[in-house]
């Protein structure tokens, strides 16, 4: 695998043909500097998410030990759990944490067996689970939602692509497309009263290697820590690498990490500029004017990464997605602009829709940066409280992505806030940093003495109407 800035003697080695079963991609095809550059610009979004999910994977399995604390990271097939509520002065768990569950994750590799989850019994708690592969497709949502969540534990057996056992009974298969992926779970929280019981469902949670599994003194394996792995965040690594580099190594991990059946299409057309999943890419054999047409290719694919989601006119205040996320088919550009570190605890991969919607405002509805000198208002008129079937939330941040510490030591108005509703069936939330008067407390989201902040709303097991993109949040309306 090619990591030059992680090690440029791997990089020789794979560029001398060292790895196994590493042939030459196929000689390009006459194509054009203009049909290139248009196949590395596409090319790019399409291997974007394995290229990141490799590197996370790669950094937060780079551990002895589970954390089982703050939910930072832990050897292969083990839960990391993030056990505690966030607050302000808890730092460096991710960007916009949301503070009304608990989450675990996990990244699992089901290459030589099964890997066997236990979950408790819910007990009537809500709670999701995402799992995913290597190219941040989720292809399994045990949950709430899915399963319900009544009495009993539950077992579920992730299987690689090619496997062909057989499971004991009351053991419910999920087949992963590709023998890696990376698996979280959210567990709702009723505030700190409820913290204890939270978390014991959490430790309730288990992993063992299916031949392992219920096995009487069996241990999980540590993990090893290497000293000189990059710790820089995945995006950023993944933004530095050249064109040749990026290319290269996407073709040996899409050798390990199968593509998708839907995606012949756009591996037809790398094919075209010498990049085919097991070969070896050598750009350097490539004449000068697609070697430029690439590299032209790839910044555009680059930009287009740091677009929002759903680039549209008029995306300003809470706008709702208009396309699912989660599960993506071929638009790859989706795919590839919904991972990114805007979120926490699931910076890479989004959830599906029917699980969860969260959308971010910076703006106010006029597209004025939402900034703490100002007052604002969210007035939701009758009945136009977020369709959940579970819950939401509006939480504040500052201009760091973090918790606004605050003296009200309010982060977020949420539903079981039970927040006051008019006469008229009309709700307002007062962002502003003054407390408000007293019957207005319980509306009040205090935001900074000045300076720009941020706003995130969430919706847990969202009705049709939020994830069709049917109902419309209410505005953000600066006062003064």
């Amino acid at each position: 695998m090619i990591w030059r800035r992680i090690s440029r003697r791997l990089a020789c080695f794979f560029l001398a043909g060292g790895l196994a079963g590493g042939s030459l991609a196929q000689a390009p095809a006459d194509v054009s500097p203009q049909e290139a550059r248009s196949i590395a610009a596409d090319g790019y979004l399409y291997a974007y998410p394995l290229m990141v999910m490799e590197i996370a994977r790669r950094i937060q399995t780079n551990v002895v030990d589970p954390d089982m604390r703050l939910g930072t990271g832990a050897p292969l097939n083990r839960f990391t759990h993030m056990a505690r509520l966030p607050d302000p002065l808890l730092h460096d768990i991710g960007p916009t944490p949301d503070i009304d569950v608990l989450w675990s994750s996990m990244w699992f590799d089901v290459a030589r067996e099964p890997l066997v989850i236990d979950v408790p019994n819910a007990k009537g708690r809500y709670f999701m689970m995402t799992v995913a592969d290597m190219w941040s497709d989720v292809f399994a949502a045990p949950g709430t939602r899915t399963t319900g969540a009544g009495e009993g534990v539950r077992c579920y057996a992730i299987v690689a692509p090619d496997w062909r056992g057989k499971l004991p009974r009351g053991v419910e298969l999920l087949r992963a497309p590709t023998s890696s992926g990376w698996l979280q779970v959210r567990i709702a929280l009723d505030g700190a009263g409820d913290l204890a019981a939270a978390q014991a469902f959490q430790a309730g949670l288990n992993a063992m290697p299916f031949s392992n599994w219920r096995k009487k003194g069996a241990t999980p394996q540590p993990g090893k820590y290497d000293v000189a792995l990059l710790r820089r965040p995945p995006d950023e690594q993944v933004a530095g690498m050249s064109p040749e580099d990026y290319f290269a190594t996407f073709a040996e991990l899409a050798g390990r990490y199968a593509p998708h059946d839907n995606d012949t299409p756009i591996l037809q057309r790398l094919r075209r500029i010498g990049i085919e999943p097991g070969s070896r890419f050598e750009f350097k054999r490539l004449p000068a004017v697609l070697q430029t047409a690439i590299e032209q290719g790839v910044q555009a694919g680059q930009a287009q990464v740091r677009s929002p989601p759903e680039p549209r006119a008029g995306n300003v205040g809470l706008i709702m997605p208009l396309k699912r996320r989660g599960s993506y088919g071929t638009d790859y550009a989706l795919r590839a602009r919904s991972m990114r570190p805007g979120y926490s605890p699931a910076p890479w991969v989004a959830p599906l829709s029917d699980d969860m919607v969260q959308v971010r405002a910076d703006t106010d509805t006029d597209g004025r940066l939402l900034d703490g000198t100002f007052r604002y208002e969210i007035r939701f008129e009758r009945k136009q409280l977020p369709p959940v079937q579970s819950s939401w939330s509006i939480t504040l941040y500052n201009d760091r992505d973090e918790l606004l510490d605050n003296l009200g030591n309010r982060h977020a108005v949420r539903m079981r806030d039970k927040i006051n509703v008019e006469e008229d069936g009309t709700a307002t939330i007062y962002l502003q940093y003054e407390q408000p008067l007293a019957e207005r407390t319980r509306n009040w989201l205090p935001a900074p003495q000045s300076g720009h902040f941020s706003l995130v709303m969430r919706l847990y097991w969202p009705q049709d109407a939020a994830v069709e993109g049917t109902w419309k949040p209410p505005q953000i309306r600066r006062l003064r």
